[in-house]
């Protein structure tokens, strides 16, 4: 198992003294290069746990184990570092910059970004921005083929992306990085059904040809049956069934107090 969450909780108490349980004893394991979907209503817990795992959130009991390395009290740029990538809700581009920029910013190599190294090493910063750019080129051209649309808007501006665009370089500029784990928030909202069909094309390149595994939030139910190869439901801030997505979501509890059916 590439993660191990045990007996994850949080609370949080309001200025009135009420306390809120968010997580009440999470308990998941997550198999090495698979996909699992993190299914439940809003408001279960989803987010936070996974903000707990990327470390943005510290006061949290019990243990997370990620390669049998605990990330208790650890910050989010370590954990980050160690392998675990994250892709948020929303917009993820910065729109005043362009696609390819918006790709180099997500590298694991740091020495471009070194104000002295720009001055005094150019030949090593001309190359280190050489090597970023010919790595994101390799990625568009892996994830979305050799002649995609992509490459010829390397130049354009975030902004001028449509959403679903820009949905889809977030999660391929994942690839950026030295990841194993990607925790993917959400990945189809908001995104029209064609864009849907390359997000899984996308992850199942990214667990089969790059070795990751992803765990992910989703509430588009086809998609997860397509996608997950494992599916954990999520209520009350506990996990209450898991198993592959057929399992869970023909469960008829799960029908009954998630899918309404």
């Amino acid at each position: 198992m590439i993660l191990k969450l045990r007996n994850i909780q949080l609370s949080f108490t309001d200025s009135r003294g009420e306390t809120f349980n968010l997580l009440n004893g999470v308990n998941l394991d997550v198999k090495r290069e698979t996909v699992t979907a993190l299914v439940g209503g809003n408001g279960t817990g989803k987010t936070t746990l996974f903000n707990v795992i990327s470390g943005f959130t510290d006061d949290f009991k019990g243990e997370i184990l990620f390669d049998n390395l605990s990330l208790k009290d650890m910050a989010p740029h370590n954990i980050s570092r160690l392998g675990i990538g994250r892709l948020f809700q929303g917009r993820q581009l910065i729109d005043n910059l362009s696609l390819m920029e918006n790709m180099k910013i997500a590298s694991v190599n740091r020495d471009g970004e070194n104000p002295l190294t720009a001055l005094f090493r150019q030949g090593q910063y001309r190359r280190t921005e050489r090597q970023k750019e010919e790595q994101a080129v390799k990625i568009l051209e892996q994830i979305f083929g050799k002649d995609n649309k992509y490459l010829a808007m390397l130049d354009q501006k975030a902004s001028e992306l449509s959403y679903g665009e820009q949905r889809l370089i977030a999660i391929a500029r994942l690839l950026m990085g030295n990841n194993k784990l990607l925790l993917l928030d959400e990945p189809t909202s908001g995104v029209n059904p064609v864009y849907i069909e390359t997000i899984k094309d996308i992850i199942r390149k990214m667990v089969t040809g790059n070795s990751l595994t992803v765990l992910l939030i989703e509430h588009n139910m086809h998609f997860v049956r397509d996608i997950a190869d494992f599916c954990a439901y999520l209520d009350n801030g506990k996990i209450e069934k898991v198993g592959t997505a057929e399992e869970v979501l023909d469960d008829k509890d799960v029908r009954s107090s998630y899918l309404g059916l």
